[in-house]
């Protein structure tokens, strides 16, 4: 069977259950079990755990947002999902998204350098925790249609589209719809309603 994103439907409701399950199941301080690993060793292994949970729920997101008329490529190209900030992150999400199609086009994750052709991704992902180079790419980006994930709790603030909140041990995520209106994105009413709305808390610069 074809791992991909489908036409909205019958499974859109198990999607949104499995979305469900999976923010409250959610939790970054997981045992480890009788002990035996050494603080460092813990400290690895939540690590990879935080950034297996955040793949999974990119993932997520992509199969409830909508691109314009689902034309985000050419149809023999690929979707680029650009990391941008962050080098531990781009192994997770490269194997948590491989064989993962878009509207029947390849999905696949690159490492990305602050201005190399960011405007060319499908999805943005973005490591650094850096107010004035988040602000600048994000205005780098403008309004192409690019779905832009933060690392930095205040992204959306900021003009990003969804960014991750770490609260208390639970991890969860802010929309802007603001930003992606901008962008020209829909983004599932079904997502919106599992996020935290967040506004941006001042005017933007001019894209």
């Amino acid at each position: 069977m074809t791992k991909g994103v489908t036409a909205p439907g019958a499974r859109l409701r198990m999607r949104e259950i499995t979305l469900v399950i999976l923010l409250v199941g959610v939790c970054l301080n997981r045992s480890l079990g009788a002990g035996v690993a050494t603080q460092d060793e813990s400290t690895q292994a939540s690590t990879r755990s935080e950034y297996e949970i955040k793949s999974e729920l990119i993932y997520h997101f992509i199969k409830f947002v909508e691109w314009p008329g689902h034309e985000l490529v050419p149809p023999s190209a690929l979707v680029v999902v650009g990391v941008v900030g962050d080098d531990c992150m781009f192994p997770v999400l490269k194997l948590a998204l491989r064989d993962k199609t878009l509207y029947g086009h390849p999905i696949v994750v690159r490492r990305l350098d602050f201005g190399a052709g960011l405007k060319n991704c499908g999805v943005l992902f973005l490591g650094s925790s850096d107010r004035k180079e988040l602000v600048r790419i994000v205005q780098m980006v403008g309004r192409s249609p690019v779905l832009t994930v933060g690392d930095n709790p205040q992204f959306c603030q900021w003009g990003g589209i969804i960014a991750f909140v770490r609260i208390g041990n639970r991890m969860q995520f802010a929309i802007n719809p603001d930003a992606a209106a901008r962008a020209g994105l829909q983004v599932s009413s079904r997502l919106l309603r599992l996020a935290l709305v967040s506004r941006e808390t001042r005017p933007r610069a001019g894209n």
